[in-house]
């Protein structure tokens, strides 16, 4: 099976690298192009590590739903040292233990109160905008997520100094990451180059801010109905146990990573992209008018 899949049709790589090259360097653009070119599967090979593009919902689907038969990508592998076991990177029984004990975080009337968060801290931050003025809209939605994230995850408005740690430390991490995926992460993160060492000191620094405040909510024993004392509060309905200081520590890491600074790009995009087609801006404006009033 594995082998009549590497002999459908797929771009055309060079000797050693492959199709690396040409997806280090626009990643959206050949990804796109292999996916209208050649089909549901596209073999291609990245270095020498052979690759499938996947692009049709189901067949993605299967591939989720089988987690004994795909494993995590080198990508993932390398995020480990950023985000440990958390969801994001673990894999088999300890992932299926992870995914029941953070089940009561994604409950419906909890997102319903996060989005309750995200309108009042948007609605803050459009107070300090002024008719006429230019921004950073990149720099607002960093600030503006992060201030989301920490207040959902530990029910506080940020502190100046964990804000920095914290967005400092997702910032080099991404950086990171993104410097390793164009070398298809063959360079091992342990190397004492600069960029690994900004890395490992940023990761650092952020487990101080972490636990700190992990360390703060064990000794007070209070519990603000935050995301935090939910992970803290959840048992494994097998034996009892609940989260190691460990795993909280990488489970809030995800969660920040993906409501932080993934969001604020999202939404960097979105506004870039409305604001080039103004029909669908106006379409937008109207539905808000209409729906939300």
């Amino acid at each position: 099976m594995v082998q009549d899949i590497f002999e459908l049709p797929g771009p055309e790589g060079k000797a050693l690298v492959g199709n690396l090259l040409d997806l280090s360097q626009d990643p959206l653009g050949f990804l796109t192009h292999c996916a209208r070119e050649y089909g549901d599967i596209v073999p291609m090979r990245l270095g020498l590590t052979p690759t499938c593009l996947v692009t049709h919902p189901d067949l993605i689907e299967e591939i989720l739903k089988d987690r004994d038969s795909f494993i995590k990508s080198r990508g993932f592998q390398a995020l480990r040292t950023l985000l440990g076991e958390g969801l994001l990177t673990s894999e088999g029984e300890s992932w299926f233990r992870q995914r029941r004990l953070v089940q009561p975080v994604f409950h419906q009337k909890l997102i319903a109160s996060y989005a309750t968060v995200m309108v009042e801290y948007t609605e803050r931050m459009l107070t300090t905008w002024q008719d006429g003025e230019t921004r950073n809209i990149h720099a607002d939605m960093m600030r503006l997520t992060l201030n989301i994230v920490m207040k959902c995850l530990f029910n506080q408005n940020i502190d100046e100094g964990n804000a920095q740690a914290i967005a400092h430390a997702l910032d080099v991490a991404m950086n990171w990451f993104e410097s390793k995926r164009q070398q298809n992460f063959l360079i091992w993160e342990w190397f004492p180059r600069p960029e690994n060492i900004r890395y490992r000191n940023a990761i650092s620094q952020m487990d101080t801010t972490i636990y700190s405040i992990i360390e703060q909510r064990r000794t007070s024993g209070e519990d603000p109905g935050d995301l935090l004392s939910m992970l803290m509060q959840a048992r494994d309905e097998d034996d009892g146990t609940g989260m190691s200081d460990r795993q909280l520590r990488d489970e809030v890491a995800t969660l920040m990573l993906a409501g932080h600074e993934t969001t604020a790009n999202a939404l960097t995009w979105t506004w870039m992209l409305l604001a080039q087609h103004p029909q669908v801006l106006a379409k937008l404006q109207t539905e808000l008018q209409e729906v939300l009033d």
